[in-house]
């Protein structure tokens, strides 16, 4: 039987672990339904809907990285926290060797997960490009590299990316014009460094927010080139 250490109450609505928050503490439902969620590109995806007797937060527990997944009670719900002692004698009488398949099974769900969450999917063509951007948050801009542009958006190559729903600014010359392209964006995904391959980099997707005219016209025609290339422009 699991032993308890704690009781939280929950109405509709509230929204009681956030994606790429830090925690350990593991949850059963001992009475109503809670939405299992991850925002890819902007846009929520449920993953699940969990009901009374499930468990989540496990996979925190036993591989300690930021939570994966957003999860919100749905009507009024009642939890129950797992003893934190318990669980730590419980694991730690399974030998080493079994400890480390069953985080290793679970980091790799992680990964697994991730991989299919934050894989691009747009309802346009990108044109491949190198060109050099820089991005402001807060403070100083950070130098990094668009890797695929669109009218859209752009995808910048950095391993310094933003958390998703981070408005920054964008400035970039487009290669073959004197004109520099300035723009409010919204990072709407990213691929962090542990995702990333030598041709799947790390970095962020960004999608413009109240791009001028005239920049955008400039970006469209710049595309039409790329496309009619199909080589990167240096």
């Amino acid at each position: 039987m699991l032993l308890t250490s704690g009781r939280e109450t929950h109405e509709a609505g509230d929204v009681i672990v956030k994606e790429g928050s830090h925690g350990s503490a593991v949850y059963i439902v001992s009475s109503g339904k809670v939405e299992i969620s991850k925002m890819v590109q902007g846009k929520k995806v449920v993953l699940d809907i969990l009901g009374p007797g499930d468990i989540f937060g496990e996979m925190s527990y036993l591989d300690p990285a930021p939570r994966s997944a957003t999860v919100i009670a749905l009507e009024d719900t009642v939890l129950e926290l797992l003893d934190r002692n318990f669980l730590d004698r419980e694991f730690n009488q399974i030998s080493s060797d079994f400890r480390g398949i069953l985080c290793s099974v679970v980091r790799r769900l992680r990964k697994t997960t991730q991989s299919l969450a934050y894989s691009p999917r747009r309802s346009e063509e990108r044109a491949r490009a190198k060109i050099k951007v820089s991005f402001k948050h807060t403070g100083d801009f950070v130098k990094g590299y668009i890797d695929n542009i669109g009218s859209g958006g752009l995808f910048i190559k950095t391993t310094e990316a933003l958390p998703v729903g981070t408005l920054v600014d964008l400035e970039f010359n487009l290669p073959q014009t004197d004109q520099i392209v300035r723009s409010k964006a919204r990072v709407i995904w990213t691929r962090p460094e542990s995702m990333s391959t030598e041709k799947v980099p790390p970095g962020m997707g960004t999608e413009f927010i109240d791009m001028d005219p005239k920049d955008r016209n400039l970006l469209t025609r710049y595309q039409a080139l790329l496309r009619s290339a199909r080589v990167p422009v240096p």
